[in-house]
């Protein structure tokens, strides 16, 4: 009642104040307040009709430093991309403004990819000239960016096409895709997104306006890559993607592109990856440049191919081009070829060398780079081995080269890496100057058994047998003395194993081969013992591979030192057996096998890891997009993403397993999807989430489980971040 009361007196002091002053002139006038001055917008922020970047700036900038209440959709030309889409983060940072210049500019800032997804490896990359749509909510940041609010907003589309493909081009499509009746970029794009994820069955040709160019006509490729449209702009601009020139020939020589050229292109068109139509890498030439057409070319000196490819008649250049171009898209020849020419320049750090053993460059029928070239690509020196000391290859020497070619990447004819070698060198054979003249010291002796170990050649020669990342399904021995070994590849506890080369005598300068994080004595982790030196002779068993195709060496973690100077492993643990591997501890409720206790290296991929009782964990890709990868983050987890799986396999009988995961991370719990399961002799086992950081399987008895984290596409969902094992046995 006395608040009440205190406010009526107060209202009525007011009213009596307001009447006494009635007749008092007013000293000045009060002027009229000026409406706030109406805000005009060219789009609306829809789908249908976008918001320019003009537009977009003027609405952020009436929201007073507060996000918008709702999303919208921004449409402008890409000035600059200040933070390319990566596999990292997943999103991407760009401006972009209504005409493409760096005036009245918009950031996009940290979008995520088109259909709201984050980037992926491979996908189309943006750059300046692109047509984008972004869609999200917007802010005008500390009163002077006006943007996109972090992680809010996504690329709607880009250059007309959104996720799946769909088009949101403007314009109408013309053309029949003949040579009378062009396909326009409309058209092109259309017809690209039926034929889909493929080639087109036929050439079609394309009429447009050069838009953009990304990469310029050049005499290393001899192709282009660029975009056209009806009005040489990037509305519905299509992409003409690594073309040759004119006359479906690489360019040598001649008019290079630039903007709003008129142009008519032909070849074969894809939908790549689903979400950009372009021209097959390869597959499509420049048919007419401002009305110029192939019938206009000169051919080039040296165009003419000779030879059969024998060594009595060897290719030319332009020949070798013509055999190797015939070849499917990144196949090999079934043949050894040969092919004479002469060296035009070679850089540097493309010249033999004791590093990698081979040497790269071009040949001609002349040795000139304005004749057809043909790459040689990583051969091998005289005698078909890897480089050590010899003559070095100077421009002019001419060489007739032998081994395979490949069509790569179905655009660049050239020997296939580390299988072909120089024959002869201004006339020098292989059976010039010697038995085996350019062969280094060492010639290949044993069969890989420990009875008859391999030495350092004949191991190269069996790794390099190999395809391109494959091991050996077998271990193998290997013998010879150990090069200096640097500290950093010593052994040590921390990771356990220990990097060298060893060869025959123990010096550089023979053949040697390389023993890449091989285990200790026993075939377990260094933890104390006699560290390896210069000199030690040692055997080593286990697996190698033929590493990026190039590198035969043992396989990381799964070869060891069988004996150091005679000492086996019979000598070293206490027992006839040492322990297989690493890790592994009896907790009262299980065996408990801890991920981080194998010393993977951060990011690395997971190999079959052997506990210390035997018991084997297998991580494997299986249906997913993406493999299983080691990371040291908290703790050290194995992460098993969209369908991985994890095998586990002893000599024991086992009726539970327990996987404990990673703590949550920021508030995500990394258990694996819900459709995750184990199974055990053809039957699904109970599986459970006892916690964010605790799954289990139970219900069965089997010498092997395997867990999948079953998910209903091949990426995204939960991740299972293993970090320990504990296995219960049966008794």
């Amino acid at each position: 009642m006395k608040k009440l009361f205190s406010k009526l007196m107060l209202v009525a002091m007011a009213a009596t104040l307001f009447v006494a002053c009635e007749d008092v002139p007013e000293p000045y006038s009060i002027p009229e307040a000026t409406p706030a001055e109406e805000i005009t917008y060219t789009g609306s922020g829809t789908l249908e009709n976008p918001y320019t970047c003009a537009d977009v700036i003027k609405y952020v900038q009436s929201l007073d430093g507060e996000e918008s209440a709702v999303e919208v959709y921004v449409k402008g030309i890409v000035v600059e991309v200040t933070e390319a889409f990566s596999t990292n983060f997943g999103n991407g940072t760009f401006t972009m403004s209504d005409d493409g210049t760096p005036a009245n500019v918009f950031t996009a800032y940290r979008v995520l990819y088109l259909g709201n997804q984050k980037y992926s490896n491979g996908k189309t990359q943006i750059k300046a000239g692109d047509e984008v749509v972004v869609y999200g909510k917007v802010v005008n940041y500390r009163g002077n960016t006006p943007e996109t609010v972090q992680n809010s907003a996504f690329l709607y589309s880009l250059n007309g096409i959104s996720e799946g493909g769909t088009s949101t081009i403007e314009g109408e499509p013309t053309g029949s895709g003949t040579l009378e009746d062009p396909f326009n970029s409309v058209a092109a794009i259309k017809y690209a997104q039926e034929v889909g994820d493929t080639e087109s069955p036929k050439d079609v040709y394309i009429k447009g306006k050069v838009a953009s160019i990304t990469e310029q006509y050049g005499t290393q490729f001899g192709n282009a890559t660029f975009t056209i449209s009806d009005d040489g702009t990037a509305n519905g601009a299509f992409t003409v993607y690594r073309a040759l020139y004119l006359g479906n020939q690489k360019y040598t020589s001649g008019d290079l592109l630039k903007e709003k050229d008129d142009v008519i292109v032909c070849g074969k068109v894809t939908c790549f990856k689903g979400n950009t139509p372009e021209t097959v890498q390869g597959k499509a030439y420049l048919y007419s440049l401002n009305g110029k057409t192939g019938s206009t070319v000169t051919p080039q000196p040296g165009g003419e191919a000779k030879g059969s490819g024998t060594l009595e008649d060897p290719y030319n250049a332009a020949a070798a081009n013509a055999y190797a171009s015939s070849l499917a898209a990144d196949a090999e020849s079934d043949k050894d070829i040969y092919i004479k020419g002469k060296i035009i320049d070679i850089e540097e750090k493309n010249q033999f060398n004791t590093q990698y053993g081979n040497c790269t460059f071009y040949i001609s029928d002349d040795g000139t780079d304005t004749s057809d070239k043909f790459y040689v690509f990583r051969t091998l020196y005289l005698g078909n081995v890897k480089y050590t000391e010899g003559e070095l290859p100077k421009k002019g020497d001419e060489v007739i080269i032998c081994g395979k070619v490949v069509n790569y990447k179905g655009n660049t004819p050239e020997t296939a890496a580390n299988k072909s070698y120089i024959y002869s060198l201004n006339g020098k054979t292989e059976s010039g100057g010697g038995d085996t003249p350019g062969t280094v010291p060492g010639k290949p002796s044993g069969n890989g058994t420990l009875e008859s170990p391999y030495n350092a050649t004949a191991a190269n020669a069996f790794a390099s047998s190999l395809a391109a990342d494959a091991k050996s399904d077998k271990d193998i021995y290997i013998k010879g003395k150990i090069i200096d070994i640097e500290e950093k590849n010593q052994f040590s506890t921390q990771y356990g194993n220990c990097t060298f080369y060893i060869s025959d005598d123990g010096t550089d300068a023979s053949e040697k081969f390389y023993v890449f994080r091989t285990l200790y004595l026993g075939n377990v982790k260094y933890t104390d013992g006699v560290l390896p030196k210069k000199g030690d002779e040692v055997i080593i068993c286990g697996k190698v591979t033929n590493y990026k195709g190039n590198t035969p060496e043992t396989v990381a973690n799964e070869s060891y030192i069988y004996s150091l100077n005679g000492k086996t492993e019979a000598d070293n643990g206490g027992g006839d057996t040492p322990g297989p591997g690493t890790g592994g501890d009896d907790t009262g409720d299980g065996y408990a096998i801890t991920l981080a206790d194998f010393g993977l290296e951060n990011a690395a991929d997971v190999p079959t890891l052997t506990a210390g009782d035997g018991t084997t964990l297998t991580f494997a890709q299986e249906g997913g997009k993406n493999a299983p990868k080691y990371y040291t983050a908290a703790g050290g987890s194995v992460r098993m993403y969209a369908l991985n799986s994890l095998t586990i396999k002893s000599s024991k009988t086992i009726t539970k397993v327990v996987i404990t995961a990673s703590d949550p991370y920021q508030g995500t719990a990394y258990n694996g999807n819900d459709m995750m399961y184990g199974e055990a002799n053809g039957n699904k086992v109970t599986t459970k989430k006892d916690s964010d950081t605790q799954v289990s399987f139970t219900g069965f008895s089997s010498n092997e489980l395997k867990i999948v984290n079953d998910f209903t596409g091949n990426s995204g969902g939960t991740q299972l971040r293993v970090a320990k094992v504990t296995i219960t046995y049966a008794k």
